[in-house]
């Protein structure tokens, strides 16, 4: 069994029922990276979501990130190399007569895993909840927003960061924004790259309320507290129904076009010029499709 490094898992009971531990608590927990998610935390993820699936116990499920941030979103630094956005090759081990091809077969499994975590979070029976402790940006704000509900300290930040970084949301970002702030306002979040603070994203609707920073957990864990006492196959039964009139637009036809977009991005030089500039700190120069876009590597 994995032992999970990259996430903690908690569950524990609600004040109005000491003896029914029914409310989760996920930590993502690589605060030294700003919990940016890289592989390991990709497939923990998945991992545990289908641990939580099986437990018909949870009512709640609570995400959080350790430290100052919920997420800075994907883990470049961690992922540059395989991607072939190095100068120096990255060993993938053993591969045998297909090591050349490992690349392919890094690009397609990061992606794959974590669309697949982010759906099954979509579809979890019990009430889930981001509680946005900081920054949360590209696959960071796409976790939260896959959520039921958000809720965000005063010193949160949420922006969709993946185009101007050379990349496309991954995770939903595309299917989900727009339902939250509108077709337009998406737009500009995904076109743009840009940055809001807390006190917009509860403007434009993309969470439901701000809490002062160093009482936030404490007070969405009286939101659950309430959830957790309500009639249990009242809430479940409720919240399919808005989830099922909701998600129009979420389908097995859009995520498979959401992922065939993300391979064909990953594996252009424009990509990996995005991640080199992004490592050195410089403004980007990007070139357009046909200038060596002959897969991740270089």
């Amino acid at each position: 069994m994995l032992t999970f490094k990259t996430l903690k898992w908690t569950v524990q009971a609600p004040k109005s029922q000491p003896d029914n531990p029914c409310i989760g608590l996920i930590t993502l927990n690589r605060p030294e990276a700003l919990n940016a998610i890289d592989v390991r935390m990709r497939v923990e993820l998945d991992l545990l979501l289908d641990q939580i699936r099986r437990d018909d116990r949870l009512r709640v499920v609570v995400i959080t990130g350790e430290g100052r941030g919920f997420s800075a979103g994907g883990d470049l630094r961690s992922e540059a190399a395989p991607l072939g956005a190095l100068d120096d090759e990255h060993d993938f081990g053993d591969f045998g007569p297909y090591k050349e091809l490992a690349n392919y077969f890094f690009n397609d499994l990061r992606h794959v895993v974590i669309q697949r975590a982010i759906r099954k979070l979509e579809e979890l029976p019990c009430v889930t909840i981001a509680a946005i402790n900081g920054p949360a940006v590209g696959i960071g704000l796409e976790l939260a927003t896959a959520c039921d509900m958000r809720y965000a300290s005063d010193r949160a930040k949420l922006g969709e960061v993946a185009v101007p970084a050379g990349f496309v949301p991954e995770s939903g970002g595309a299917r989900n924004l727009p339902k939250f702030v509108g077709l337009g306002r998406a737009m500009e979040m995904i076109l743009t790259g840009e940055i809001i603070d807390a006190a917009e994203a509860q403007r434009i609707g993309l969470v439901v309320r701000v809490f002062p920073h160093d009482t936030m957990l404490d007070e969405v864990f009286k939101i659950a507290d309430k959830i957790a006492a309500a009639p249990f196959l009242s809430v479940r039964h409720a919240k399919a129904l808005v989830r099922r009139y909701w998600d129009h637009n979420k389908s097995a036809e859009g995520a498979q076009a959401e992922l065939d977009a993300v391979m064909e991005i990953t594996r252009t030089a424009d990509c990996r010029e995005g991640i080199r500039a992004f490592l050195d700190k410089r403004q980007a120069s990007y070139r357009g499709p046909g200038y060596g876009d002959l897969g991740p590597g270089r």
